[in-house]
């Protein structure tokens, strides 16, 4: 019998934080357990489970594996494709979050996040300041699986109470380095041989340096449920027997069991190999002894295994929502099969990318406090949304004439950013287009403006009398002055000097400046 291993609390005062902390630590270790199996099954490293009936001694260490759990959880976290953020302004990254995400190889870590979700039913993104010194990013946003995590959730403000981090355990799974992160203290302790260490770093932010990325919110079960759900690892477990039964009755099958009635058994080989795959065998009969019988008794046929596999997969897809065809692929399905499966997918898809993007935008909400040194987030910053490519994958052609039956009946929608994706274009591939407009009109300006200096000069026509022809003219020339200043100020133009290049140079700048120019640090 395995010994139960014991929590061995560590010995630590955070003074009001003590409480807090050992909740914590106790969360951490009642949900181990079920993480661990999750992770497992995740892994298709879940050992075979014999009832100790059907299978014979010499394959009771079968090393059997299956691979249904894995593509159940892929089948969400594949068709959800973080694309990048987005603000009601319509601005192209006006916070500068493109720098803070290259840092942390966002891109990357976020999705790899999503799908320890799904294992887990919720992982974890803590914004905490880099140590710039030792090569960290100014913020370090980083990544963490609830395997080696601990959350309290708090219903009232609606985010986390405390967060623990597992960071190193001790052979017997102790932990023994620790980070913990509330509201208004980050702790790390490290076990020494002469006890443990507490280093506190006090915040500003007014809320614990974290975020959940959940899958599956519940009112009862704010931090989510596992898409591993029960059912499906009982259907792992039972198609995992099925295969390895099918497997016995298979080596029975192919090799039939022969009797012979009649000679003396010395005429046969002592090899039972020799005896099974000999193609010529003869016996020597005397004229008075009697002709020897032979009976074949066949084996069972491996056929109802293979039925009773296809019932697991049945069940098994219908708890994870999957294709039809993933049950059944030796016959095609139907259209209206296939897109009813693929419906339910597809809702649950965006339900997913719905949560994991809130807690990706206040990741990034926290970093901007971090990096600005803000005690409150920025009104503009709270209509950030994260943007996901749509789920509901279609053909190329099919997006194209819808685009282009809408932007017949509206030509706005052609040339605007929800228009290019609904097309099917990727942010990235819509900010490079945008780009491309703003380089040409710039050039275009600038053509123009040599090409009629006196425009630029101001207009001294009393307002009493009605506008004429140059009027308008100056007007329009004006306004393009005042885009091109737009345009050279967001690129980041000191803005006396993109004044001058715009043709304002007696333009006064109140003082501040939007939020939306980027600066840089003196």
């Amino acid at each position: 019998m395995t010994d139960v291993i014991t929590l061995q609390m560590p010995n630590v005062d955070l003074g009001a934080d003590t409480s807090l902390f050992r909740d914590l630590v106790n969360v951490w270790w009642k949900k181990r357990p079920q993480n661990i199996t999750r992770s497992v099954y995740y892994d298709g490293e879940q050992a075979l489970k014999d009832f100790g009936i059907s299978l014979p001694p010499q394959m009771a260490g079968v090393k059997a594996a299956l691979g249904w759990t894995a593509k159940g959880v892929h089948a969400v976290t594949d068709r959800s494709r973080f694309e990048g953020f987005v603000d009601s302004s319509g601005e192209t990254d006006p916070f500068d979050l493109e720098q803070v995400m290259w840092e942390n190889r966002f891109r990357v870590e976020l999705p790899a996040a999503q799908v320890s979700s799904s294992v887990h039913g919720c992982s974890f993104l803590t914004v905490t300041p880099g140590d710039v010194q030792s090569g960290e990013p100014a913020v370090l946003v980083m990544a963490r699986a609830a395997d080696v995590s601990a959350a309290i959730w708090d219903p009232r403000r609606r985010q986390l109470k405390g967060f623990l981090s597992i960071v190193d355990v001790t052979d017997d799974g102790q932990p023994s380095e620790i980070i913990m992160y509330t509201p208004e203290t980050v702790y790390t302790l490290a076990q020494t041989k002469t006890g443990w260490i507490v280093n506190a770093r006090p915040h500003l932010l007014g809320r614990v340096p974290a975020v959940p990325l959940v899958n599956k919110f519940e009112l009862r079960r704010p931090l989510g449920h596992s898409r591993i759900t029960r059912a499906s690892m009982y259907y792992n477990d039972a198609a995992l027997r099925t295969i390895v039964r099918a497997e016995v009755s298979s080596e029975f099958f192919s090799a039939p069991e022969y009797w012979v009635f009649g000679p003396d058994a010395s005429q046969f080989a002592l090899d039972r190999w020799t005896a099974v795959m000999g193609r010529v065998k003869a016996l020597d009969v005397e004229d008075n002894e009697a002709m020897p019988q032979l009976h074949r008794f066949q084996g069972s046929s491996p056929q109802p295994h293979t039925e009773m596999l296809r019932m697991w997969a049945n069940l098994f897809a219908d708890d994870q929502d999957l294709d039809v065809k993933f049950a059944d692929s030796s016959n095609p399905s139907s259209a209206d099969a296939i897109f009813a499966a693929k419906e339910t997918l597809i809702t649950t898809t965006r339900d997913a990318n719905a949560l994991w993007g809130h807690g990706a935008v206040e990741a990034m909400q926290l970093a901007v406090q971090i990096r600005d040194n803000l005690e409150v987030v920025p009104d503009q910053l709270r209509s950030l949304r994260a943007s996901y490519t749509d789920p509901a994958i279609v053909s190329p052609s099919a997006r194209a004439d819808a685009y282009s039956k809408i932007a017949t009946s509206d030509p706005s929608f052609a040339t605007s950013r929800v228009g290019r994706q609904y097309a099917g274009l990727s942010l990235e591939q819509i900010d490079q287009i945008e780009a491309e407009d703003r380089r040409g009109r710039v050039g275009d300006l600038v053509s123009a403006l040599r090409q009629n200096p006196a425009a630029s000069q101001p207009a001294s026509q009393p307002a009493s009398q009605p506008a004429s022809q140059d009027d308008l003219n100056q007007a329009n020339v004006l306004k393009a002055k005042a885009d091109a200043l737009g345009v050279l100020r967001r690129a980041g133009v000191d803005a006396d000097e993109a004044a001058r290049l715009a043709g304002l140079g007696d333009v006064k700048f109140i003082p501040g400046q939007p939020i939306t120019i980027k600066t840089t640090d003196e």
